[in-house]
């Protein structure tokens, strides 16, 4: 499994996890994008098998759905671990509590379970993602390089949208049909090289350092990145002056920089938890590059 970017963990773990800083029904506690966990915590390798391929065969649908239309709600785990694990809700008997569960769960990701059914991945075919070939039959105990690069999408996809739906709760008369909404997505999708969503699927995973945007090991490659993260939470309510102001370099140790990213990763954790009440979506570093 990929690694979280140090100072985000770090922030997590210094935040406060007292459940009365919760403020539900802000924000959506569900998950656009299915938690990376889903894929690695499962019992055998043909389970492990089943979930890549259901994701592989449908993720550019439910990508093209997130990226056009907002969601009313988003999936629960245990919905994406359904649509993951190909469980069947056309025989189940109606009126039961298990029916009337997956009637939401096809209200919610009906679109790609459509997809999934339609037009499967069959385990003799050789799948391409990002530029690179695997065979479906190998899934079961997939290439590293594949399941590294698999995961560290999730976890980048699972932080933007999360941001996102942060952002469009927090400085909501921002988001109406205006410049200033325009402005935001422009930000968000800017914090790493690529942009985000939809569009970052047509071009190659990061190969290189530069090509890691905020979770940059070197500071001199994070710094623009981490101004675009800067300047959307300098909206937030109650963020910190510190982060209002563009984050420059001193050329001897970049140490103001680094404690403005230290400063940021605290706010923008024990915000999310804030809102979310559980554990925001952490940015990994690459192990790949």
């Amino acid at each position: 499994i990929p690694k979280p970017h140090s100072l985000f963990a770090l922030a997590w773990r210094k935040a406060s996890k007292d459940m009365s800083r919760v403020k539900s029904g802000i924000v959506d506690p569900g998950y656009c994008i299915p938690k990376p966990t889903l894929l690695v915590n499962v019992t055998t390798p043909e389970q492990k098998k089943m979930y890549m391929l259901n994701w592989l065969s449908a993720c550019l649908a439910w990508m093209n759905r997130v990226d056009i239309w907002s969601l009313q709600k988003n999936p629960s785990p245990q919905m994406w671990r359904d649509f993951l694990n190909g469980t069947d809700t056309e025989h189940l008997p109606s009126g039961t509590q298990i029916a009337s569960m997956k009637l939401v769960v096809w209200a919610i990701l009906g679109d790609i379970i459509q997809v999934a059914h339609d037009d499967p991945v069959h385990t003799s075919e050789e799948i391409e993602w990002r530029g690179m070939q695997v065979w479906a039959l190998s899934l079961s105990d997939p290439p590293l390089h594949f399941t590294h690069s698999l995961l560290w999408e999730l976890y980048k996809l699972n932080f933007c949208y999360e941001l996102l739906a942060l952002n469009q709760a927090l400085v909501l008369q921002l988001w109406p049909d205006s410049l200033d909404k325009y402005m935001h997505q422009s930000l968000l999708w800017s914090i790493f090289p690529g942009g985000s969503g939809l569009s970052s699927w047509s071009v190659p995973l990061p190969w290189e350092p530069h090509d890691l945007g905020l979770t940059a090991s070197e500071m001199e490659v994070a710094l623009l990145y981490l101004n675009k993260f800067c300047q959307l939470l300098s909206a937030w309510p109650g963020v910190p002056f510190h982060l209002k102001s563009p984050i420059k370099l001193d050329g001897s140790g970049n140490q103001a920089a680094y404690k403005a990213f230290i400063l940021a990763c605290k706010f923008y954790i024990q915000t999310a938890f804030d809102y979310l009440g559980h554990q925001p979506s952490l940015p990994c570093i690459s192990t790949f590059v």
